[in-house]
C-alpha cells in the first residue's frame, strides 16, 4: 500500500482539486479519502474530485471550518490517496442499505472494521445497521460530517456528489492490503457532580434528578446559559469544554456534548441518553490551553499499538468540532508541537473537525475475540493508521 495526501486554499473548487489531488501525488489511487469545508461548495468539489480521480472509490465529510495537517489548520480542499489496496466501500440512504451494500461486496472477506461517515442525528441507527449486519465482533470508527456555523450545511462526500443525508462505508478486511489501528480519546477527569436521567428518549433528556433537565443545566451552568435557559436555544460554546460522561458496564466513557436547551425545560445532547443513565460532569484539565496537544500525541501513540504497526504509512485524523472552536488558536500550536509533529511529520495524513465521533470503546484489537461496544460520542479525539 502507497499513500499520499494533498491540501489546496484555492477558491476555486476545481482547481483547489487538482492542486490537491496533484501534491498527493499518487498516480492511479485505489481509494480516496477526502474532505472540505462548507466555504468550498462540497458538490462542486466532489464532481472535482470525481473527475480527477477517475473513478476511484471515494469517502468524505465537510470539515468545520478548517482542515488539519502537521502544519497547523487551513481552510481549504484536501486528499489522502492509496494505491495497491483493495478495501470495498458503500454509500446509500440509509445505514442498512449501506451495510447491505458494503456487504456485497465484501463476499467471504474477514471484515475486521468498518470506517463510517454520516450526518449528524443519524449515527446511532448507522452503527446498530453495521453490528446487525457484520457481527458483534466489527469494530467502527468515523466522524460525522460538520459545517460553519451548524445550519445543516454539513455534506457527505461520494463519487456520485454531496449529499445532506446519506451512509458512507468502507471495510477494512483481511483481504484489503491494509492494516489499520484506532483510537479515540475523551481527554477527561470526571468530577463529583453527578445526576441522573430520570426520563429520557433518543438525544432528548427531559428530567435530570426528577426535576426538569434544564433547571439542573441552569443550576450548573448559572448566567452562561440564562438566555437559552428562558428563550431556548444552542449552548455547545457554553459547554464545548465542559463534558457530560457516561459510564458504560464496560468501565468505558462515552464523552457527551450538550447540544441545546428547549422551552419546554428539556435538554438536547448529541448523543443517546438512556432513562436511568448516571451524568457525570468532566474535567478537561489544561487541554484547552494547550490545544490538547498531549491527546493528540496520545491518540497517535494507542492508534499505532493497537494493531501493532511499525511503520504507518497513512493517518486520518479525526478533531472534535466543538474542541476546534474552543480551543481557538491553541489548535495550531497543538499540531505543530513537538510532541505530535515529532510522530506524524512527513505522514501523509487527513484531519477533519466533525460533529460527531464513532469508536469502539476501550480501544481498537484487531485479533481480539468478543463483542465490540461501539458507541457514538462527543468532545473526542482520535487517529486512525493505516501501514
Amino acid at each position: 500500500m502507497r499513500a499520499g495526501f494533498g491540501i489546496s486554499t484555492n477558491t476555486d473548487p476545481a482547481a483547489a482539486v487538482r492542486e490537491a489531488v496533484a501534491s498527493a501525488g499518487v498516480a492511479e489511487p485505489s481509494l480516496a479519502f477526502v474532505s472540505c469545508t462548507v466555504a468550498h461548495d462540497p458538490e462542486a468539489v466532489a464532481k472535482a474530485f470525481e473527475n480527477e480521480l477517475k473513478g476511484a472509490p471515494m469517502h468524505g465529510v465537510t470539515s468545520s471550518g478548517v482542515l488539519l495537517e502537521s502544519s497547523g489548520p487551513k481552510a481549504g480542499v484536501g486528499c489522502l490517496l492509496f494505491s495497491d489496496c483493495a478495501l470495498p466501500t458503500a454509500f446509500a440512504a440509509t445505514g442498512a442499505e449501506a451495510a447491505s451494500e458494503l456487504k456485497s461486496k465484501c463476499k467471504d472477506s474477514d471484515v475486521k472494521a468498518v470506517i463510517m461517515s454520516t450526518t449528524p442525528g443519524a449515527e446511532e441507527g448507522v452503527i446498530k445497521s453495521i453490528v446487525e449486519t457484520f457481527g458483534p465482533n466489527v469494530a467502527v470508527y468515523g466522524g460525522t460530517a460538520a459545517d460553519n456555523e451548524l445550519n445543516g450545511s454539513w455534506r457527505v462526500l461520494t463519487n456520485t456528489g454531496a449529499f445532506a443525508e446519506g451512509v458512507s462505508l468502507v471495510a477494512v478486511t483481511e483481504q484489503g492490503g491494509v492494516k489499520m489501528g484506532a483510537s479515540m480519546i475523551g481527554p477527561y477527569k470526571p468530577t463529583d457532580k453527578v445526576a441522573t436521567a430520570t426520563s429520557a428518549e433518543g438525544r432528548k433528556v427531559m428530567t435530570i434528578n426528577d426535576k426538569p433537565a434544564a433547571d439542573w443545566v441552569k443550576d450548573w451552568l448559572g448566567d452562561d446559559v440564562k438566555d437559552q435557559y428562558e428563550n431556548g436555544g444552542l449552548v455547545l460554546p457554553q459547554t464545548a469544554q465542559k463534558p457530560i460522561g457516561i459510564k458504560q458496564e464496560s468501565g468505558g466513557w462515552i464523552s457527551c456534548h450538550l447540544a441545546g436547551l428547549n422551552t419546554d425545560k428539556s435538554v438536547d445532547f448529541f448523543t443517546p441518553v438512556n432513562q436511568g443513565d448516571v451524568l457525570t460532569v468532566m474535567e478537561s484539565g489544561d487541554g484547552p490551553a494547550t490545544g490538547y496537544a498531549a491527546t493528540l500525541s496520545e491518540a497517535y501513540d494507542v492508534a499505532k499499538s493497537s494493531a501493532d504497526l511499525s511503520d504507518p504509512k497513512a493517518g486520518v485524523l479525526f478533531y472534535c468540532g466543538g474542541m476546534a472552536i474552543a480551543v481557538g488558536d491553541n489548535l495550531s500550536g497543538a499540531l505543530t508541537s513537538d510532541s505530535f509533529k515529532s510522530k506524524v511529520d512527513g505522514l501523509p495524513m487527513l484531519g477533519m473537525t466533525v460533529f460527531g465521533e464513532q469508536a469502539t470503546l476501550g480501544g481498537f484489537d484487531p485479533s481480539a475475540a468478543g463483542k465490540a461496544e461501539n458507541v457514538q460520542r462527543n468532545l473526542s479525539l482520535g487517529m486512525l493508521l493505516f501501514e
